[in-house]
């Protein structure tokens, strides 16, 4: 009797594959698109799970379905936030190796200035979960902050010895270089205010250049 071989996928059902894969990832990735507005927006508690999903614009219970839980599903929507500010921060401290003590200070306090117009919702989350203690304030603490805390520290006190930063606390410079990003967060209050629109070019480069002045000592 002849031995029957396993018929092997037609270019059909490979097809079909990979379509299945991709209609998933642009699911996942849609998903996490409604999610990182709508945190940044309105917050974790005010957020339900049936506006994320129709504010991506997919079936109910598919957030459950790829992660599981809104808690997992708030975790994986700031790592993919976090990823696009290392894009940003990643090149310029690469960049920044063989510059000048002074003007590499000044030069990655920019560098972050810009990648927070940039990504705007990372203060818009930082400033509200920043409020009170939680769950989520710990994790971010423990994921995102404090690894950021310990790499300003070392760049300030690297700057405190060459003497290109000026006699201030750390606790001072981290907040004043991290809270420079309100003026991106609050880009709708600018607006009514200056008739400014904060994520224009030359506006982001103005904070950036103040800053870079009011944290460092120019020779």
């Amino acid at each position: 009797m002849p031995v029957k071989t396993a018929r092997r996928p037609t270019v059909s059902a490979k097809k079909t594959g990979e379509s299945a894969l991709e209609k998933t990832e642009q699911t996942r990735e849609k998903l996490l698109a409604a999610g990182i507005h709508l945190f940044s927006q309105q917050g974790y508690e005010a957020t339900s799970t049936r506006q994320i999903e129709a504010h991506a614009k997919v079936q109910r219970n598919l957030m459950s379905y790829h992660f599981g839980s809104k808690q997992a599903f708030w975790k994986a929507c700031l790592e993919r936030l976090s990823e696009r500010l290392q894009e940003r921060l990643a090149p310029a401290l690469a960049q920044s190796k063989d510059i000048e003590p002074g003007e590499r200070i000044r030069f990655l306090i920019r560098r972050f200035v810009r990648a927070s117009a940039e990504v705007p919702e990372v203060n818009r989350i930082m400033f509200d979960e920043g409020k009170c203690q939680s769950w989520r304030l710990k994790w971010l603490v423990d994921h995102f902050s404090g690894a950021f805390f310990a790499r300003v520290a070392e760049l300030f006190d690297d700057g405190r010895k060459r003497n290109v930063i000026p006699d201030m606390p750390l606790i001072q410079f981290y907040y004043l270089l991290v809270s420079s990003g309100a003026v991106f967060s609050m880009a709708a209050e600018c607006e009514l205010l200056t008739g400014q629109n904060t994520l224009d070019d030359a506006v982001v480069d103005a904070q950036a250049d103040t800053l870079a002045r009011l944290l460092t000592v120019t020779a």
